[in-house]
C-alpha cells in the first residue's frame, strides 16, 4: 500500500511538472492540451489552472495577430489559412467546454474567453471555397491542356469546404475530359504486302495496355467526333518466308535380347551334368535391328516494320522504333523398318509424330504476330509518359 501511494504522488509530481516545463519552454499549446486530458481524469491543481490560464491567452492572442496578419494580405490563399485558424481556435474552445466548469480549491471559475465563431467560420469558408472556383474556372477556360488539368486541383480544393459547391463536380468532369490527351493506335502496310484477312486489325485487338492515366485515352479505332493528340502508327513494310526445307536422316539401331537357353556339351557331345545330375544350361542371345528414318521440316518467317510516334496536329515525327515479327516451325516425323523392339525407348517416344505439311506463306506470317504485338504494346508502354505531357 505504500508503494502505491508513493507511486501515485511520483506520478502527481511528473505530470504537474509536465505542464509547468511545457509553460517554461513556451510550449503553450501543448499546456492546454495536457491540462484537458489531466481535467479530464480530474487531477488538477491550483497551480494547473493558472498556468492554463496564462497559456490559454498567450495561443488565443498568437491566434488573433496572425488572423489580423493574414487580413491584410491582398491574396485569395490567405481565406483558407485563415479558415485554419478559425478553426483551430474552434477545436479548441470546444475541447475546453466538454471539460467545463473549471474551478479551483476556492471554488473559483477560471478565466478564460471563448467566442461564437460560426460566422467568421462560415465567412472563411465561402471565400476559401468561392477563390479555389474562381481560379479552377479561369484556368479551365484558358484553352491550355496543362492549365486545364491543374484546374482540377482548385477544384477539389473547394470541394474541401462545401462537397457540392455550385457546379463543382460537373466542372471537374469538364476539365478531366478536356484536359485528356487522345491517342489513336493504328496499323499500316506497304500496299503490296501480302498479308492474311484481317491481319493488321487483329493486332490491335490483340494490344493489351496495363498501365492508366486519367490524362491518356487511347482509341483502337479512329472516331470522327475526336480531335487527337498523337497517333502511333506500326507500319508493315516487307516479308521475308524461307523455302519448305525436308531433309532425311538414315540410322540403325540395335539391341542384343534373349533367346531362350541352351544345353552345355562337353568334347564327345554329350550334355554336362551338374553335382547333382541335373543338365546343366545357359542362357541364348540374339542381336535384332531395326532402320529408322528420321524427316526433319522446318521454315522460318520474318515480318517488317516500325512503329512511329506523331503529333496528330502537326504530323511531326516524334519518336519511332523498328519492329519485327519472327516465326519458327520446327517439325520432325519418323518412320521404321526392321524389328520395333530394337529402338530405344527415346527413338519410341517419337513415333507419335504423323507426317504433316508445310505451314502456308500465310500461316508462317500469321504467327509472327505474337512478337510484333509485343513490340508494339512495349513501345507505347515505353513512352507513355511522353503520350500523357502535355506543354
Amino acid at each position: 500500500m505504500k508503494y502505491f501511494y508513493f507511486f501515485f504522488i511520483l506520478i502527481s509530481i511528473l505530470s504537474c511538472q509536465s505542464i509547468k516545463n511545457n509553460f517554461e519552454k513556451n510550449d503553450y499549446e501543448k499546456v492546454v492540451s495536457i491540462f484537458i486530458q489531466k481535467k479530464q481524469n480530474k487531477k488538477i491543481s491550483d497551480e494547473d489552472i493558472a498556468l492554463f490560464e496564462k497559456a490559454y491567452q498567450l495561443v488565443l492572442e498568437n491566434d488573433k495577430k496572425q488572423i489580423v496578419s493574414l487580413k491584410s494580405i491582398n491574396n485569395g490563399e490567405r481565406w483558407e489559412q485563415i479558415f485554419d485558424v478559425y478553426t483551430r481556435i474552434n477545436n479548441r474552445q470546444n475541447s475546453i467546454i466538454k471539460i467545463w466548469p473549471i474551478l479551483n480549491s476556492r471554488n473559483e471559475e477560471a478565466s478564460i474567453e471563448l467566442f461564437d465563431l460560426s460566422a467568421a467560420l462560415e465567412e472563411s469558408r465561402q471565400n476559401s471555397a468561392q477563390y479555389y472556383y474562381d481560379q479552377g474556372l479561369k484556368l479551365l477556360n484558358s484553352g491550355n491542356k496543362n492549365s486545364i488539368r491543374q484546374s482540377v486541383d482548385y477544384f477539389i480544393a473547394s470541394k474541401k469546404f462545401y462537397i457540392n459547391y455550385k457546379d463543382v463536380n460537373e466542372l471537374i468532369d469538364q476539365a478531366q475530359q478536356k484536359g485528356k490527351n487522345y491517342v489513336l493506335l493504328v496499323v499500316d502496310k506497304n500496299p503490296y504486302l501480302m498479308l492474311p484477312p484481317a491481319f493488321e486489325q487483329s493486332i490491335l485487338d490483340n494490344v493489351k495496355m496495363t498501365q492508366q492515366n486519367n490524362w491518356l485515352h487511347i482509341n483502337y479505332r479512329k472516331l470522327d467526333d475526336i480531335k487527337y493528340d498523337y497517333v502511333v502508327q506500326l507500319n508493315l513494310y516487307d516479308i521475308k518466308v524461307s523455302p519448305d526445307v525436308l531433309k532425311e536422316y538414315n540410322t540403325t539401331e540395335e539391341k542384343t535380347i534373349s533367346d531362350g537357353w541352351q544345353y552345355v556339351l562337353d568334347e564327345r557331345g554329350n550334355v554336362k551334368k551338374d553335382s547333382l545330375g541335373n543338365d546343366i544350361k545357359i542362357p541364348k542371345y540374339k542381336k535384332i535391328t531395326c532402320q529408322v528414318r528420321e524427316t526433319r521440316m522446318s521454315k522460318t518467317a520474318q515480318v517488317f516494320g516500325d512503329v512511329t510516334i506523331y503529333d496528330a496536329q502537326q504530323n511531326d515525327y516524334i519518336k519511332s522504333q523498328k519492329c519485327i515479327g519472327n516465326a519458327d516451325f520446327q517439325y520432325s516425323y519418323f518412320q521404321y523398318n526392321g524389328d520395333k523392339n530394337a529402338l530405344s525407348q527415346t527413338t519410341l517416344n517419337k513415333l507419335g509424330n504423323q507426317p504433316t505439311l508445310f505451314p502456308t506463306t500465310f500461316e508462317m506470317v500469321e504467327r509472327s504476330k505474337t512478337e510484333l504485338i509485343k513490340c508494339y504494346q512495349d513501345f507505347i508502354s515505353k513512352n507513355y509518359k511522353a503520350l500523357t505531357y502535355t506543354n
